[in-house]
């Protein structure tokens, strides 16, 4: 295996990274969504959307909101370190069974690299439909289950569509044996406070049902739940195996081709609107 990107590997990379990464999922939307909205940045981690949100000056309010406590309190921490923010922002714990904010009192909501990873989306999305005000948005950005990287295991399994080729169960008991081999780099989230590797979690999964981390679903069952939400697809772009040359051209092909068009796609760029 490649040596690991060092953004894998030190916490304040990954931060940095992450960052870049959020600033150029935007750029496949406009500026223009944000002015005079009330928005809810679904998913939100450590905040890095929302202050880029918030730097724009466009957005009536920002809210984020996570399940997950640590990264939260992260975010509460940047933004008590930018007052320039106070009032404009606010970082709120999220809850699996429905989001703590009132119907109709959102116009906009963004969800980055997280859909995936949302157990019962078909809830999730009702409950965006209730928040969202007539007319309100949602935009995504999307890591079908299907696609090459789907199983998000390539920390591990650096093999696109090794779910395809050898299955859920051969992935784990492969993922066990190569997180305890010597020569293994841990990544950052592998590591306790005392920097020590943790315990090896992976013997505990034979299936991703099991894993509870990615939800296996796929752009059909996702048109089907959009529409029983209440909600429409405004735009659906799908982006294939490379962003140029030979590559792009060989994944365009493919993602045109019916069944198998959603295995060549990477991730796909959407709007929802509530009518």
């Amino acid at each position: 295996m490649a040596v690991p990107d060092i953004r894998t590997t030190e916490p304040d990379h990954y931060a940095d990274w992450r960052n870049d990464s959020l600033i150029g999922s935007w750029r496949h939307f406009s500026d223009d969504e944000l002015t005079g909205k009330d928005v809810l940045d679904f998913g939100c981690g450590g905040g890095h959307l929302s202050f880029l949100f918030a730097s724009k000056g466009l957005a009536r309010s920002i809210t984020g909101v996570d399940i997950d406590v640590e990264a939260l309190e992260r975010a509460k921490s940047t933004l008590n370190s930018k007052p320039q923010y106070a009032g404009r922002i606010r970082f709120i714990e999220g809850s699996v069974d429905g989001l703590p904010l009132d119907d109709a009192s959102i116009d906009l909501i963004t969800a980055f690299d997280c859909l995936e990873h949302v157990m019962e989306p078909a809830a999730i999305l009702k409950d965006w439909e209730r928040v969202l005000r007539p007319g309100g948005r949602v935009l995504l950005e999307w890591f079908p289950f299907k696609g090459p990287w789907g199983p998000h295991m390539e920390a591990l399994i650096p093999l696109p569509w090794a779910h395809v080729v050898f299955g859920e169960k051969a992935m784990f008991h492969s993922a066990a044996e190569i997180y305890d081999d010597p020569d293994f780099v841990p990544r950052h989230w592998d590591i306790d406070k005392d920097g020590q590797k943790k315990p090896n979690k992976w013997r505990q999964w034979e299936s991703f049902v099991e894993q509870a981390y990615v939800n296996e679903l796929d752009i059909e069952t996702f048109g089907d739940l959009v529409s029983q939400a209440g909600l429409k697809i405004d735009r659906l772009d799908k982006s294939g195996l490379g962003g140029g040359g030979l590559k792009k051209a060989l994944g365009d092909t493919l993602m045109a081709i019916p069944v198998l068009g959603e295995y060549a796609t990477s991730f796909a760029v959407i709007a929802l609107q509530k009518p």
